[in-house]
């Protein structure tokens, strides 16, 4: 039984603390988790800023890909392409397209969003995960972990959480991701899923329908490479079975650097967090191009800790990689 405790914090004339184990059983129903603290009014909306995988960002930045469309890169500008047509749906605009090995994120998440919360007790961001970058020419072809939807948070405060495993270039995160919380795909105090396609702090970020699950389910996240032209390459984000909200994307960078990760936003106590101890990934698979398996090695990075939070590699390696993310 793991204890989290955070007290004495004071937001306007209330005085709040949790004192809340969490629980180990993985597949609790959802319940309406209960409202431990007044939280100052979130004015993010009229600031036109929206929660991301990958933060805040302004919304005429963020847009839904309709079922029966795909991204697609032509001439520098990222585009929505009717399936059936061929015909352009929506330009979103010129690709962001930085240069050199480094990942997107976790450095360019945007935890500042104007007039958002004012006071946020626990950190925000990626908080803990595990990373991997292809070290070879030949590109990752498909990317599989497999993770059970947890117990809901026994506390609401607004947070949102976002699991995932995902994989980046130096300007853009592909990932199917399970969500507790808001976001501008929706959501609310229940989980759900969506396929993402998300640029750096202030930049385009495109996500599918999302389909509300319950814990217990098993989740199969996948990406997976469905061609390459040159120096340019074409990847789906999948859940499998639930084929309506893939999210596929054309001619774009390679993408080459794999995480499993949590990501929250804005919990005030220990117990916003899911009411288990840890989430575990499993069943984790990257292949490379030609069907080899990848030469695996995760490292670990624990960005925040205040609530005990950590990411631990049970099994490295493929086809049956496993990581544990505590809470």
């Amino acid at each position: 039984m793991k204890h989290s405790y955070v007290g004495g914090l004071m937001l306007i004339a209330a005085l709040f603390f949790a004192a809340c184990g969490k629980e180990t059983t993985k597949s609790a129903p959802d319940t309406t988790p209960v409202t431990t603290a007044t939280v100052a009014t979130d004015n993010s909306a009229q600031a036109g800023m929206v929660l991301t995988p990958g933060g805040w960002r302004p919304a005429d930045k963020v847009s839904k890909l309709e079922q029966g469309q795909h991204l697609d890169v032509q001439d520098g500008r990222l585009r929505a392409i009717d399936d059936a047509t061929g015909k352009v749906s929506k330009d979103f605009g010129t690709i962001h397209a930085d240069a050199g090995a480094l990942p997107d994120y976790p450095g360019n998440v945007n935890n500042a969003a104007p007039l958002a919360r004012k006071v946020k007790p626990l950190s925000s961001g990626w908080i803990a995960y595990t990373y991997w970058s292809n070290p070879v020419s030949t590109p990752i072809s498909y990317f599989s972990t497999t993770w059970t939807v947890p117990p809901a948070p026994s506390t609401s405060n607004g947070q949102t959480i976002f699991m995932f495993n995902g994989l980046q270039n130096s300007s853009y995160i592909l990932q199917p991701v399970l969500q507790w919380g808001p976001s501008a795909a929706g959501g609310g105090n229940y989980w759900a899923i969506a396929n993402w396609y998300v640029d750096g702090s202030n930049g385009t970020a495109i996500f599918s329908n999302l389909v509300r699950v319950s814990a217990g389910t098993s989740l199969t996240g996948i990406m997976t490479l469905t061609g390459s032209s040159g120096s340019t390459y074409s990847y789906t984000s999948a859940f499998s079975g639930y084929s309506s909200i893939n999210l596929s994307v054309s001619n774009i960078q390679k993408l080459y650097w794999a995480a499993e990760s949590l990501e929250v936003y804005y919990p005030v106590v220990c117990t916003d967090y899911p009411n288990t101890t840890k989430t575990t990934f499993s069943n984790i698979q990257i292949q490379l191009q030609g069907g080899s398996q990848a030469a695996l090695s995760w490292t670990v990075a624990n960005a925040v800790t205040d609530c005990g939070q950590h990411a631990s590699v049970v099994t490295n390696g493929t086809p049956n990689g496993v990581v544990d993310i505590y809470y």
